[in-house]
């Protein structure tokens, strides 16, 4: 499975990040990660403006952490 993580950060404070894994729809392979990510980051920045995009990545086959 390939999962898109997104890395977004407040603006007013940038150290204050946090990731978001996009679960929309399943991503075929990494080029279509890739290929979504930029549309899909967009969308998000503008839905929260307080927020800016700091990063991304497309994880193959990497199971979700579960929080200790």
């Amino acid at each position: 499975m390939i999962e898109l993580v997104l890395v977004y950060c407040l603006s007013s404070t940038p150290d204050r990040c946090m990731e978001r894994r996009e679960v929309r729809e399943p991503v075929g392979s990494p080029i279509e990660c890739t290929l979504k990510a930029q549309t899909i980051a967009q969308e998000y920045v503008v839905e929260h403006p307080r927020f800016r995009l700091s990063g991304w990545r497309c994880e193959v086959d990497k199971p979700r952490e579960r929080p200790a």
